[in-house]
């Protein structure tokens, strides 16, 4: 069997927010073959595709047989070839950091502390700073829902931009993406990755499950960005909670599971930040997250 399946199960381990939400159906892949006989197999169903779950919340509190849960953390090979990275679309971007700093390519540091797997993170164009990871894809493969195929998109130069790539434009699931190659320092590679782990680990809170930074960077009236830690300690937002979710206290940009939070504690401090905002800046903010 090329996939395992889990009924009547949590999903609180396959994601980071660690909400006890229950699935009928959760299926797990060993390998991209797996993936896409799942995808075939469940085709007359909802799916809803789980890497890390890092980046997710969801929007009630138990799912049945209708919807579909595809757990991709199993399809994670990775290897060089044509002087290309090729990575499966459940490799974790931690891996893929490790992996090229061991193989001595630059521009990969800025993966190692970013939760997720590349089929998410290609989604939503993920990154920090300056670098994201649409800068190094040569070509996506996918598996189109509608044709019921495996094909290849070639990224042109407007295909990814902040936070968004034109995959969520389609009606496909990433499979494999193909790399750029740069040769590197290995020690250089370690010391900045390293340095992007302890930038983090200082600024974000890690002792309290969470699903990242909740909302996109927000913009005002003119066009110039915003920051949105900023907006809420004007808002006296800091510390705000219901049920044990909580903005967080070390870092506003974040809300946390304190330890049994539940949807709908979460969904109403979400609204409760959107309001307070809206009120005092007349500015709106847009999830980062995605909702299921």
């Amino acid at each position: 069997m090329p996939y395992f399946v889990l009924k009547d199960t949590s999903l609180k381990r396959f994601h980071t927010f660690q909400l006890d939400v229950m699935a009928s159906i959760v299926v797990i892949p060993t390998d991209k073959n797996g993936l896409i006989s799942a995808l075939r197999d469940y085709s007359g169903r909802r799916i809803v595709l789980i890497g890390k779950g890092s980046n997710m919340i969801f929007s009630q509190s138990s799912y049945d047989e209708h919807t579909v849960f595809i757990v991709t953390t199993m399809v994670d090979l990775m290897e060089l070839s044509d002087n290309l990275i090729h990575v499966d679309a459940g490799t974790t971007m931690n891996a893929l950091a490790w992996f090229t700093c061991e193989h001595s390519i630059d521009g990969y540091a800025f993966c190692e502390d970013i939760p997720g797997t590349l089929g998410g993170a290609l989604m939503m164009n993920a990154g920090q700073w300056r670098y994201t990871i649409g800068q190094y894809v040569k070509w996506i493969e996918v598996f189109d829902y509608d044709t019921q195929e495996v094909k290849i998109i070639y990224p042109d130069e407007k295909f990814f931009s902040y936070r968004y790539s034109q995959l969520n434009d389609m009606n496909v699931c990433v499979l494999e993406v193909a790399l750029s190659i740069q040769p590197g320092e290995y020690m250089e590679i370690l010391d900045l990755m390293l340095q992007y782990r302890r930038e983090r680990y200082v600024k974000q809170p890690r002792q309290y499950a969470n699903a990242g930074s909740v909302f996109k960077r927000p913009k005002d009236k003119e066009g110039n960005a915003l920051f949105t830690w900023k907006l809420f300690d004007a808002c006296d937002l800091r510390g705000f909670q219901i049920g044990d979710a909580q903005v967080s206290e070390k870092h506003p940009g974040f809300i946390v599971n304190k330890g049994n939070a539940k949807v709908a504690d979460v969904h109403m401090v979400i609204e409760e930040c959107k309001k307070r905002v809206k009120e005092t800046f007349d500015v709106d903010l847009e999830l980062e997250w995605r909702v299921i």
